[in-house]
């Protein structure tokens, strides 16, 4: 890779938030997520971050800010343009449509419009900062069309895009009526990487039906008429000495000590989901409550915690949904809870990256069910965090990417209440030596995958794919 490359991250959300306070409006630092995986690369190669940081953003936010190393540009959007191209089309378009929930897609002319728009704003950017040489790392389903304007534009830098959501079949993709607008935007990029082979395998047999452009699959490519695209699987990992540190630590650990005091339970559950439809919160809380039905002798010794962290409660769907987990919870609550201990608890609230450390730490067993997810790295981060004791046991869904990769832990249906109700038996009657040896598997894979691999996997060939200007010596 040429010492000359800078790499320009660029995504909906930047890694830091405006608040306004007491003295004024301040960026504070996000915590986790992309942000954290992509400061050593951006450390590493210099650079910036270009992303929407709120509508009372300056021009600049310079390196130094909330502890950033680097500086970010904010992408200037007004409330009404964000709230049809994030909430409208993103959110209530694209995500329902890539998860395969079709029937919750509000596709309307105006929040395209939104998008089209916010997505020129991003391109326009780009091309303000952009250099010969440089890496342009774009990410998730908000940005589709950037990287086709920026080929037209001819930036003469790598452009590559990764992909963080599942990617749906042609069937479920085609019903978008701007799917053909959409891929062929993507495939202004010189890369394109996708968390699963089937994500892949769905995004060229798109790019094949609905553009009629040739594509192979070994290697996995598009043909243009004037050059290729580069399409892979890579799916993304943890910042896994952290999570095991912290797994470690020894006030986490008196402090999971004193959760597990407070629960009062023989074993812990624990569930930790952004409050979503994909995530089969409402699904869980059914198969758990099947499993208290079938095993009577475990209500007094085992309880669940449920963490939803707030999102989205403005949108219809989300409110709806929320309403369905109360009742759920008040349900279980009501019916299991014996002399004073209940088999459930729910937390709704976001956590800090301690608190969350030390629930992990407490749980004996790690539900982990979406409906349908890119990968979901909470079943890493329990798996990093139970690395030290060698023990625990995760539960997870078929349809979360991660069940490519962790095949050791005890895969449900999240459909299936049933499913779930068997899973939490083996989970609950699990040897001893049994629960090692399938932890020691997992935590040698996550720690090998881990977010400084993943990270220069991707940059490495990015490097590689982009034009000569950019891979030259």
């Amino acid at each position: 890779m040429p010492a000359a490359s800078r790499l320009i991250v660029v995504s909906n959300r930047a890694p830091v938030e405006m608040v306004r306070g007491p003295e004024g409006l301040r960026a504070v630092r996000t915590v986790g997520g992309l942000a954290g995986a992509l400061d050593d690369a951006l450390r590493a190669h210099g650079g910036l971050w270009i992303a929407w940081v709120g509508v009372e953003a300056g021009d600049e936010l310079p390196a130094g800010t909330a502890g950033l190393p680097y500086p970010i540009r904010p992408v200037r959007l007004k409330e009404r343009e964000v709230n049809n191209y994030y909430a409208g089309f993103a959110n209530q378009g694209l995500w329902p449509l890539c998860h395969a929930f079709p029937s919750r897609c509000r596709f309307q002319a105006n929040y395209w419009a939104a998008y089209r728009h916010a997505n020129e704003r991003f391109a326009a950017a780009v091309q303000a900062v952009v250099r010969p040489r440089d890496l342009v790392w774009l990410h998730d389903f908000h940005l589709c069309l950037v990287p086709g304007l920026l080929r037209a534009a001819g930036v003469p830098a790598s452009v590559g895009v990764f992909w963080h959501i599942p990617f749906p079949p042609p069937t479920v993709f085609g019903i978008c009526r701007w799917r053909a607008e959409l891929l062929s935007g993507l495939l202004g990029a010189d890369l394109i990487a996708f968390q699963t082979e089937p994500d892949v395998r769905n995004f060229l047999e798109s790019v094949r039906q609905f553009l009629g452009v040739p594509v192979s699959d070994a290697p996995a490519r598009v043909r243009l008429p004037e050059r290729e695209v580069g399409v892979f699987a890579h799916p993304i990992g943890i910042d896994y000495e952290t999570f095991r540190a912290h797994g470690s630590d020894a006030t986490v650990q008196t402090k999971a000590a004193r959760l597990r005091t407070t629960l009062g339970a023989e074993v812990v559950m624990l569930g930790v989901d952004r409050l979503d439809y994909t995530k089969g919160i409402l699904e869980r809380l059914r198969g758990y409550e099947r499993f208290l039905e079938r095993r009577p002798e475990w209500r007094r010794r085992v309880c669940l915690v449920q963490v939803a962290v707030p999102s989205r409660d403005r949108l219809p769907d989300y409110r709806d949904m929320k309403r369905s987990i109360d009742e759920a919870v008040g349900r279980i609550v009501g019916r299991f809870t014996s002399e004073g201990h209940p088999p459930l608890q729910y937390v709704y609230t976001a956590l800090a990256r301690e608190q969350l450390a030390a629930y992990y730490a407490a749980a004996d067993i790690a539900l982990v069910t979406p409906l349908r997810d890119g990968m979901n790295l909470v079943a890493k981060e329990y798996v990093a965090s139970r690395a030290a004791r060698e023990d625990g046991v995760l539960v997870l869904s078929e349809f979360a990417g991660a069940a490519r990769e962790l095949r050791e832990a005890v895969i449900v249906n999240p459909y299936d209440v049933e499913a779930i109700c068997r899973g939490l038996d083996i989970a609950v009657d699990m040897p001893p030596d049994e629960r090692r040896r399938r932890m020691r598997a997992l935590d040698r894979r996550v720690a090998t995958r881990d977010l400084a691999w993943w990270t220069r996997i991707f940059l490495a060939r990015l490097a590689a794919a982009g034009p000569p200007a950019a891979s030259a010596a």
